[in-house]
């Protein structure tokens, strides 16, 4: 992807692209405050000073065995210490940071292992009833690849070493490359997969850096920040938070071993955290824990919601438990969230839209021939600014997704009014009912805001005379029982959704497929077995407004 030279001279303006490195955040912090305490983790503390020394230990043991500047480290690792010494050891020495979700099996991770070809891998001895290092040998022998270090946490096997523990002995005659520069690539992500296999998303130190000073301009963030990472550090929203973030900042950190929302209540409030970032399930547990009661001496004060549907009643509910939760849009290709809000917005836009632009991002809505719609007209949207990633590990997918003015387009459509932004589906997400497309969101928008359900995901399904119609598939909240689809069509009917939005399918089912960092699996719901199921039942008008759009069936 090339960046037209005015638009790298804005952000360079703008303050948003400097030669700041990833790779030099904790030393920085480290010389500037070594006695500051950056991070809590089951119960360890570690100051500046102490992870540092750690961090270039395990950088020359990296080089020791042969890894080099521009080479890939794969980490495979559950969130614990040896991931991010291992993850920031990579940035020190100008390798390539490689995190990759410890649940993906081969599917994933031989696609992964065959692109990035790594240097160093690091994976768990087990991992639930799996063992990691087995399954990654023998993908490994698939590939006829052999990395020149792998590092096994937790065990021990032949072939495979042990990273550096911090009381480890220092040597200091191994010299230690140079990180990359700011422009090279650093960080190579993995998108969620929630529509498709993977892509390698390719990250600079100036888009993550811009991230992080956007970050920190919208949530008026500074070093007395205390940011709970609840999701994967091999996810971008869990590196960000448990990492990058906080050594930005010179703040600290809580890391959490794995989501479990009584304890993370408990935790939030002992560690006196005030900022999370994260998927909508996230905020749902704890807000519904605060209105139980449980852990309401909170210094919970900002969660930046991203990844999945935001119900405009969850940013009001959380309100009400003390928690200002933002509705933002962003995704890894954009080094995190592009768009924010402050306490100043006014509460519709706040409730209703995904954000506004942060300095320096740029988004359009266009129509089928890529011309820009006017305000407010929903379309494609593309994304431009100093966040934007450099592109995939694969160069078609790059060309496919990216024009010739430097215009990335996600596969989201969306609404752009005043520098706000509204997502409200993604291309695969539209339905296209007997020749009338319209997206999922405002329908699972509409649905969530009925009490009696706690989530819902909405796809097409096949139809018979219209080619496609509304499939809908629905979690009871507690207490609930299923009496057929009837309450939930008057609930969409009151809300004023076109008939032609109405679910000709309803499955009610345990629970809505997600990715480790909460985003829903749709291409899995047709699989999901159905505790309940009921179709082409139509809406009772006999007691409903009679002046609604009727859609002729």
């Amino acid at each position: 992807m090339t960046v037209p030279p005015q638009h790298e001279q804005l952000y360079v303006k703008l303050g948003l692209w400097t030669d700041d490195r990833v790779g030099d955040l904790i030393a920085r912090q480290a010389a500037a405050r070594p006695n500051s305490e950056l991070f809590m983790f089951g119960g360890t503390r570690m100051t500046y000073g102490q992870f540092d020394t750690w961090v270039t230990g395990v950088a020359r043991d990296l080089v020791r065995h042969g890894v080099q500047r521009g080479d890939r480290i794969i980490v495979q690792l559950p969130n614990c210490l040896e991931a991010l010494v291992l993850q920031v050891a990579a940035f020190r020495i100008g390798a390539l940071n490689v995190p990759v979700i410890p649940i993906y099996r081969e599917h994933e991770t031989l696609q992964i292992l065959n692109d990035t070809r790594p240097a160093a891998i690091a994976v768990a001895a087990s991992l639930g009833h799996r063992s990691p290092r087995a399954e990654v040998d023998e993908m490994l022998t698939k590939l006829n690849h052999r990395p020149s270090l792998r590092y096994l946490v937790d065990g021990a096997a032949p072939g495979w070493n042990t990273i550096p523990n911090m009381d480890a002995e220092q040597d200091d005659s191994t010299p230690l490359p140079e990180p990359a520069d700011a422009d090279e690539p650093a960080l190579i992500l993995y998108t969620s997969g929630t529509t498709s296999a993977p892509k390698g998303a390719v990250l600079s130190s100036r888009s993550l850096i811009a991230q992080l000073r956007n970050m920190t301009a919208v949530g008026s963030l500074d070093h007395t920040t205390v940011v709970a990472a609840g999701t994967p550090l091999s996810h971008l929203s869990g590196f960000v938070a448990g990492l990058l973030l906080p050594a930005f900042l010179g703040a600290r950190a809580v890391i959490l071993p794995s989501w479990r929302p009584d304890e993370a209540v408990d935790v939030i409030a002992d560690e006196k955290v005030t900022l999370m970032m994260g998927a909508t399930v996230f905020l749902q547990d704890l807000v519904s824990r605060y209105q139980a009661g449980r852990g309401t001496e909170h210094h919970l004060d900002t969660y930046m919601c991203a990844g999945a549907t935001i119900p405009s009643a969850l940013i009001r509910s959380a309100a009400e438990v003390g928690v200002f939760a933002t509705r933002n849009y962003g995704m890894t290709e954009t080094a995190g969230i592009c768009t924010g809000a402050n306490r100043d917005d006014p509460s519709e836009r706040r409730e209703n839209w995904d954000g506004r632009l942060l300095t320096g991002m740029r988004i359009e809505a266009v129509d089928e021939d890529r011309r820009p719609l006017p305000a407010g007209t929903e379309g494609e949207l593309r994304i431009s600014g100093p966040q934007l990633f450099l592109g995939y590990t694969d160069t078609n997918a790059t060309a496919a997704q990216f024009d010739d003015e430097g215009w990335f387009y996600p596969g989201d459509i969306g609404v752009v009014s005043d520098g706000w932004v509204r997502m409200t589906g993604r291309s695969k997400d539209i339905i296209n009912r007997g020749g009338e497309k319209f997206s999922t969101q405002d329908i699972e928008q509409a649905l969530l805001s009925h009490p009696d359900l706690d989530a819902v995901a909405v796809i097409a399904v096949p139809h018979l005379r219209f080619g496609e119609a509304v499939g809908a598939w629905i979690v009871l909240a507690e207490g609930c029982t299923w009496a057929g689809p009837q309450t939930y069509l008057r609930h969409l009917d009151d809300a004023r959704l076109a008939r032609s939005k109405l679910p000709a399918e309803w499955h009610v089912v345990e629970g809505i497929p997600t990715t480790a960092t909460g985003k829903v699996q749709k291409f899995r719901l047709p699989q999901l077995t159905d505790l309940a199921t009921a179709s082409e039942v139509r809406l009772d008008t006999s007691d409903s407004r009679q002046d609604h759009d009727v859609h002729p069936d």
